[in-house]
């Protein structure tokens, strides 16, 4: 029988719930040639929550420093992961770090969502976390993919002013009435598909479509996308 592909899913941030919350949302893609494992950033080190620019670089260098004996095993002919996802939904550098050290695929969920949003041909929005967010993950769509609006499918992005730690701390209540709110403001602007824009969002999407008040939508998880799409690079390319 070959070897089961095998997905490391990095949550740069020091958050463990938020990594243990994953587990069950993406529970359901595992079968018996798919094999997920799970990497926290280094507690103490890596922030809680990221947040901004400085806890995006602060996660990257922490957890990248814990991650890199795992990278270097790969390097001495010993194959530990066939491909890595950083769980964090931004232009993350840590990306671009694990990159230079491997020649296995290396996906962000930022891009693997908006992979799947576009394939799904209907103007896409993105609802996310803090107002910072609202301009810096416009501004990776554009250096990601050349375009600050992709043509036009691009409506853009609605915060919820919440922290991704808040949205497992706070009630959940609130965090749903956010989200919801959130998704009223970017389906009137035309978005008929909603990314998810945090990993802490995942399994979330209840509320989310409660907020597009009857307009119909699709709603991607962004964390689920970027599972999907690193298995079909790695069979892909034929290394299972």
């Amino acid at each position: 029988m070959a070897k089961a592909i095998s997905i490391l899913v990095i949550n740069p941030n020091s958050s463990e719930s938020m990594t243990t919350a994953l587990e069950p949302i993406l529970a359901d893609l595992q079968h018996p040639g798919l094999s997920l494992r799970y990497h926290t950033g280094p507690a103490g080190r890596s922030p809680p929550s990221v947040n901004d620019l400085a806890t995006s670089i602060l996660s990257a260098a922490h957890t990248y420093e814990a991650l890199l004996p795992l990278i270097v095993v790969e390097e001495s002919g010993r194959d530990e992961y066939d491909a890595y996802l950083v769980a964090c939904f931004s232009d993350h550098p840590l990306v671009g770090m694990i990159r230079e050290r491997t020649s296995k695929p290396v996906l962000g969920i930022f891009e693997a969502s908006i992979m799947q949003a576009l394939a799904l041909g209907q103007p896409f929005g993105i609802v996310t976390t803090g107002q910072y967010w609202e301009a810096a993950l416009t501004a990776g769509v554009k250096r990601i993919f050349g375009s600050e609006d992709m043509g036009g499918a691009f409506v853009g992005v609605q915060s919820t002013g919440m922290s991704a730690r808040e949205l497992h701390d706070i009630q959940p209540d609130v965090v749903a009435e956010r989200i919801s709110a959130a998704t009223s403001h970017i389906v009137a602007k035309g978005a008929r598909t909603i990314i998810m824009g945090c990993a802490g969002m995942s399994g979330m999407e209840e509320a989310v479509h409660n907020g597009s008040k009857g307009v119909p939508i699709r709603v991607v998880d962004a964390v689920r996308s970027g599972v999907t799409v690193l298995e079909g690079l790695v069979k892909a390319q034929g290394r299972r």
